[in-house]
């Protein structure tokens, strides 16, 4: 092969026409200099989705947040810090099983508006109705799909009183000071728990179960018959793997949606998890399918978290499900599943860890927190995911604009078993200052979020890396 197909031959060649020298005193020149040409170029002329931006769930040990002995510190590192855009809550309204009161989320919200300077988006969402309105009476589910559904209103499902429930709800977090910007009448109506709260839908109406299309359908009705116009988002199935986001689109009108939801949960049948076991790329294809059931429509990954972790594991393959989301699905938003739980989640709350020569407390910021940080911390809501193109094998590349053209963000992962050296292309933008921040994520012994400082043309990039740079 020429040595100019080869990457030591395209870093041989050189070019001045898209750079200046870096540094007079590290090239000792006055003049353009000549440099590799780039291996990861930025297109700003070719432009993707908009942001929505990064969030995660507070549906179980809010409590646990609002309450904390080191509140003031725990939300400067569940908001600012990490760049949190929305928070999802679970719609606990009118339930048997639990106080509905507001308070804790109500506080949250205040508090996170408090340290971001302005207030994250909230989408509500609903594990379970109340049990008055199950086929079973409780919100929790035993595994089987009749009793884990709607309650029948004579010969009908009780689709209008679900709808009223849910307009209801919406009024009930208003006048709680909580106004969500979008709800899901349904988490998962694809999957069946056993021991925790859901309720099964089938795509369209079945002799046994409820259909999620006329479900939908009704709800947003009673939401026009009030003049409510929060935006629904659906449907919010459990994966993306065997069409199960396909098959729900096919049977509904997407009139009433504001954009296509759906976590990330699969596990095959090898019963491994597979974020681990085939990995991030096995996502590929069914992401694809998903974005173009949507019809158009902005999609949002709604969950996802690292099961089966260890309670070390996860943090890189976290980082690159959320680059395959945005790159290869388009995807506007991506929610993470715990923001913070007792051993678990993107803030571990302690104790529940086991872990030696903590306080109680204490909290730990876990790998997964950082992988979401690097995509997230440096973007806002409005941002336009550009085009890039990187000519390493292994080496995975996004990149988003502001809407004031004044900050271009640019998130790598070497996905490679190697180390890879690049040089990276600006395409010209007029940046003043660059930063540079990495991650190598290698479980139980990662280094987290440390600074490089500025870009000074190579960039070493460590096998499960993540390397974010921002020039402004």
């Amino acid at each position: 092969m020429p040595a100019s197909n080869t990457a030591r031959g395209r870093a041989a060649r050189l070019r001045s026409s898209l750079f200046v020298c870096l540094s007079a005193a590290a090239f000792g020149c006055s003049a353009p200099a000549f440099v590799p040409e780039p291996d990861v170029v930025v297109k700003p002329e070719v432009t993707h989705q908009s942001l929505v931006g990064f969030g995660a769930s507070l549906a179980w040990y809010q409590g646990l947040l609002a309450t904390h002995p080191r509140a003031d510190e725990l939300f400067e590192d569940a908001f600012p810090q990490l760049g949190l855009d929305i928070l999802r809550y679970r719609n606990r309204f009118q339930r048997s099983s639990e106080p509905s009161d507001l308070t804790d989320e109500a506080t949250i919200l205040e508090r996170a508006t408090a340290s971001l300077g302005y207030a994250p988006e909230v989408l509500l969402t609903s594990w379970s109705p109340p049990g008055a309105l199950k086929a079973s009476g409780v919100e929790n589910c035993d595994g089987n799909a009749s009793t884990c559904t709607l309650v029948r209103d004579g010969e009908d499902f009780a689709y209008r009183a679900f709808a009223e429930y849910w307009a209801d709800s919406l009024e009930e977090y208003r006048a709680a000071g909580i106004t969500a910007t979008w709800f899901s009448i349904q988490n998962e109506p694809d999957f069946t728990p056993n021991g925790w709260e859901g309720c099964r839908f089938d795509p369209t109406e079945t002799a046994n179960l409820p259909g999620y299309d006329r479900a939908l359908a009704t709800v947003a009705a009673s939401l026009e018959e009030r003049g409510d116009t929060t935006k629904l988002i659906g449907p919010e199935t459990q994966g993306v793997h065997y069409e199960r986001v396909e098959s729900y689109m096919t049977e509904l009108d997407p009139a009433p949606l504001a954009a296509v939801a759906h976590h990330l949960y699969e596990s095959g049948s090898d019963g491994v998890w597979d974020w681990r076991t085939p990995g991030p790329d096995s996502f590929i294809s069914p992401l694809r399918g998903a974005a173009n059931a949507a019809r158009g429509l902005p999609v949002f990954q709604t969950e996802f978290g690292t099961d089966g972790d260890n309670g070390v594991d996860g943090g890189f393959e976290t980082a690159w499900l959320i680059q395959n989301s945005l790159v290869e699905q388009g995807a506007s938003a991506f929610l993470y599943w715990e923001l913070v739980w007792p051993g678990k989640g993107l803030i571990s709350l302690l104790p529940g860890d086991d872990l030696e020569d903590r306080a109680d407390d204490d909290y730990l910021l876990r790998d997964q927190y950082y992988a979401v940080r690097h995509f997230a911390r440096h973007t806002d809501p409005g941002d336009v995911r550009v085009e890039t193109s990187s000519m390493v094998l292994g080496v995975r590349a996004s990149a988003f604009v502001s809407p004031e053209d004044d900050r271009l963000t640019i998130v790598l992962l070497n996905v490679a078993d190697a180390t890879r050296t690049v040089t990276l292309d600006l395409a010209g933008f007029g940046a003043e200052s660059t930063e540079t921040i990495q991650s190598v994520f290698d479980p139980g012994r990662s280094s987290l979020w440390n600074d490089l400082g500025a870009l000074d043309g190579l960039l070493h990039l460590p096998p499960r890396s993540v390397t974010t740079v921002v020039a402004r």
